[in-house]
């Protein structure tokens, strides 16, 4: 789905000139003429940037910027906006209400594209970003996974799950809890910082459940040094009752008290080297069902996908 920009510009020779811009950029451009039709075209049209010239009539661009500031659902809208000539006190101004960028007039149209572009990636990736851990989350994992597809280029992708996280939670509470998951995700980067190369990829599908992309021949030093990380730190988050008897009472998902052993790790390996693999969900349906295998054991372990299917 091609993105969408609204121009906010009294003058239509600009209007049309950015429309053409955009449009031939594979963007899909609405424009308004002043501030007043502009605020309504955001509600009406939902635009993933706004460019938006300072002086217009009706209500000029700060105070349009103001008003979308106040709103909850527009509150990290992108934001450009055009200056004649741009004082120190208008862009204190802007940079006060949140504006992502400003643009002189007369300006080239490649820096127009280039900047809007920029933004746009900038802003895709804050929102991906895990709030606990800030690595990637679920959108980057998934364009992470798919250019690697999409070129080709072998890979060994390990889905990685906490066993008894849940009992844990509920027993010490979501405090601790979080501070179990910031630890895996410290272990993760940690590992690749030792084993893996540039380009490699930690990120955080959510919960207690992450991925690691790397290299294909360094599967084996990333998940057992995980595990080796993962198993010497664990125990430090427990009681010191619970760890001397080495297991917690916890009630499972009936509602009944159970013995629920210290957490280990889980970690399910998919190499693509031999496997055919089109998108990023076959990925997940192997990942599903290695992580079964995988649960079955009671200590911390890796299981590995290296199907040879691909001639």
């Amino acid at each position: 789905m091609n993105r969408k920009i609204l121009v906010v510009d009294d003058e239509p020779n600009l209007r049309e000139m950015l429309s053409d811009f955009l449009s031939q950029e594979g963007f899909v451009v609405v424009t308004a003429t002043n501030g007043e039709e502009g605020l309504r075209k955001i509600y009406e049209e939902s635009p993933d940037l706004i460019i938006l010239d300072c002086a217009m009539p009706v209500l000029d661009g700060y105070e349009l910027l103001e008003r979308m500031r106040t709103d909850p659902l527009l509150l990290n809208k992108p934001v450009i906006m055009l200056t004649v000539q741009s004082s120190e006190t208008d862009e204190i101004r802007g940079l006060r209400l949140g504006v992502d960028d400003y643009l002189t007039k007369p300006f080239k149209p490649s820096v127009l594209i280039a900047r809007v572009n920029s933004i746009l990636e900038r802003k895709a990736q804050s929102i991906s970003v895990n709030p606990l851990s800030f690595l990637p989350g679920n959108q980057a994992i998934k364009a992470e996974a798919e250019k690697r597809i999409a070129q080709n280029i072998p890979f060994a992708i390990i889905y990685i799950d906490i066993a008894n996280f849940k009992s844990f939670n509920d027993r010490y509470g979501f405090v601790r809890g979080d501070e179990v998951i910031k630890n895996t995700a410290n272990i993760l980067i940690h590992t690749l910082q030792e084993f893996g190369q540039k380009g490699d990829f930690v990120g955080h599908i959510g919960g207690d459940d992450f991925i690691v992309i790397a290299r294909p021949d360094k599967y084996v030093n990333i998940s057992e040094r995980i595990i080796e990380l993962f198993d010497k730190s664990v125990t430090n988050f427990y009681d010191e009752e619970d760890k001397k008897r080495g297991y917690i009472i916890s009630k499972d998902r009936s509602g009944n008290e159970k013995k629920f052993p210290i957490m280990t790790i889980q970690l399910a390996v998919i190499m693509t080297e031999h496997t055919k693999i089109n998108h990023y969900g076959e990925l997940s349906e192997i990942a599903s069902e290695l992580k079964k295998i995988a649960k079955q054991s009671d200590h911390s372990t890796y299981v590995t996908d290296r199907r040879k299917e691909k001639q």
